[in-house]
């Protein structure tokens, strides 16, 4: 087993965006003015990311997102979401699980995210270390 692990290190930042919108109705803010969360790669590691809903509601979306790229997801509604995520690179696989995040998309507002993955040798890194078995289940 190699001594020098590789860690993600998950750099998550929300930018919500608190202000009502007064010029629609609560019929528009789920047809036009959707959440989003737009995921960054900054990596060679070609990346699958699961978002998943929190308390066992399972799999809201997965996306593939190839090194030095970037993805985009959309929201309708608020909820509550974490991700799973698979990092791979030849014959290396590394599988991370991250903290919770809100999702804001009502009357009030709407939420617009950003997450960046990096993927560096050492020690540390945010996120928890799961099993290929974890993330492999939708729940």
């Amino acid at each position: 087993m190699k001594k020098l692990l590789l860690m993600f290190v998950l750099t998550m930042g929300l930018i919500v965006n608190a202000s009502a919108q007064g010029w629609y109705s609560d019929s528009d803010v789920s047809s036009s003015h959707n959440a989003s969360l737009t995921i960054m790669n900054r990596s060679s590691y070609s990346l699958t990311v699961k978002i998943m809903r929190t308390g066992e509601r399972g799999l809201y979306q997965t996306i593939s997102i190839a090194p030095q790229s970037s993805g985009y997801v959309t929201f309708s509604k608020s909820d509550t979401f974490f991700t799973k995520t698979k990092a791979t690179k030849g014959r290396e696989t590394l599988y991370k699980k991250s903290s919770p995040f809100s999702v804001q998309c009502d009357a009030t507002g709407y939420s617009q995210g950003t997450l960046e993955f990096f993927v560096s040798s050492g020690r540390g890194g945010s996120g928890q270390g799961i099993s290929k078995a974890e993330f492999d289940k939708d729940k």
